[in-house]
């Protein structure tokens, strides 16, 4: 198999599911993981054992054993972006990668694992995610009543997708309640369109990346294509809750607007460096250029940001990203799965490290949102609201105290309204214009 470098993207819950990490494709080393060495060991040994001795061996299947085995070594590693991929998600996200698949069945939305949280960076546009009011930082706490504690973010994918015309229930937390909440979705056919073109003004283009992936190049440039024939002088670049996707769309992206120079570089645990440059092929060098990115623009986003930051290309506007910088080898195994492995972090042109850090805009509009942080407060929430409902009545002659915890405990989901202003998009119109009147 061939070694690629790519950024994979948040998991999509249509049907793709990818992990919000990079990675390189790489043959297989050996064999399954769970399969052990040509010599005995304690694996091996205490699954003989078991299959021997255990009262109910004959509900004991050696593959269930063995898969057991690798997500003990999994969890025990505790890295959100290294994980096993079944043989048949393994085939199915191959596909994906390389755009075979584009239509999928299931709600459309981007999802990522945090600090074991299955946490929605976002879903897509007019998907039926977005028309069930599921929002970015949202995490998801059950589907359809079973819980997805302790599950991996893969199996929680395949759990929320499904085919159209059906429908799964979310139990969601999201902050600023502190209650869980039930969102009913009607699943459907997800038409996976990663650009999505318009003229904001008579003056500006407006582009939205919703990920990055196979078809994003040609795409991307026939948007710049069409918006300066309308007449666009100047581009928006809206790169809000995109999870991310695979480096040569990042690079292609950057290469448009940069001429020379680099895109990425990423360092591994020895120091080695690998680097990523433009292709000197792009189309817009001189195209005026405004980026808006967010808490939930992560992974391949901020790869475009920090570069177009460094070779000082655009102004980047809105919240500080959120800090997704791991590279991860995918390696085909033997037996059909595949196994990620984090062994690099990138960094910028400039030498910025983005993991657990993120980029900052050039120009802040609106609050800065930490999204583990997010997650965090939620799960604490939840916990000790739980605690004081159940105990409400032995808090007698504690007032003030009960009052507080009523207001916490009883704060009202707060919903997306599509009526309020966008004053990061107005924010960016008004640095576009700037440009164009210089």
């Amino acid at each position: 198999m061939s070694r690629r470098i790519v950024i994979i993207p948040a998991a999509l819950v249509a049907l793709a599911a990818a992990f919000l990490a990079g990675f390189a494709l790489a043959s297989s080393g050996g064999g399954d993981p769970a399969a052990g060495g040509d010599r005995g060991n304690v694996l091996d040994e205490v699954i003989r054992r078991l299959e021997t001795d255990f009262i109910h061996r004959n509900d004991l299947s050696l593959d269930d054993l063995r898969q057991a085995a690798v997500q003990g070594v999994i969890d025990f590693i505790d890295d959100p972006y290294t994980a096993y991929l079944s043989p048949e998600r393994h085939a199915a996200f191959l596909q994906e990668l390389e755009g075979i698949v584009e239509d999928f069945e299931g709600i459309g939305a981007s999802v990522t694992y945090d600090q074991g949280a299955i946490v929605i960076l976002g879903p897509l546009p007019g998907s039926p995610a977005e028309r069930a009011d599921i929002q970015p930082g949202d995490v998801v706490l059950a589907v359809d009543g079973r819980s997805v504690s302790g599950t991996t973010l893969d199996e929680a994918v395949a759990l929320i997708r499904g085919p159209r015309n059906t429908t799964v229930v979310l139990t969601v937390s999201r902050f600023g309640a502190s209650a869980p909440i039930d969102v009913e979705i009607v699943r459907d056919t997800i038409t996976v369109s990663t650009v999505l073109p318009r003229m904001q003004s008579a003056d500006v283009g407006y582009v939205r990346l919703a990920s990055f992936d196979a078809t994003t190049e040609p795409e991307f440039r026939s948007a710049l294509d069409e918006l300066r024939e309308r007449g666009a002088r100047g581009l928006i670049l809206d790169l809000r809750n995109n999870g991310g996707g695979t480096v040569p769309a990042a690079v292609a992206v950057v290469s448009e607007f940069v001429e020379s120079g680099e895109v990425v570089r990423w360092v591994d645990a020895d120091g080695n460096e690998a680097v990523e440059v433009v292709t000197g092929e792009g189309s817009a060098y001189d195209l005026p250029l405004v980026v808006i990115v967010n808490g939930f623009s992560a992974s391949a986003s901020e790869i475009v940001a920090g570069a177009l930051q460094d070779h000082d290309r655009g102004v980047v506007v809105g919240t500080r990203t959120y800090g997704k910088g791991s590279v991860n080898l995918l390696h085909g195994l033997d037996s059909g799965g595949g196994l990620y492995v984090t062994f690099a972090r990138w960094v910028t042109p400039a030498g910025r490290e983005i993991e657990g850090a993120g980029l900052a805009p050039d120009v802040q509009v609106g609050e800065p949102l930490d999204v583990q942080a997010m997650a965090h407060v939620g799960e604490l929430t939840r916990e000790l609201c739980d605690a004081y409902i159940d105990k409400r009545d032995g808090f007698g002659g504690q007032e003030r105290l009960v009052a507080a915890l009523d207001g916490l405990c009883n704060l009202e989901a707060p919903s997306a309204s599509s009526g309020e202003r966008d004053e990061q998009l107005e924010a960016a119109v008004a640095e576009i214009e700037r440009m164009l009147e210089g």
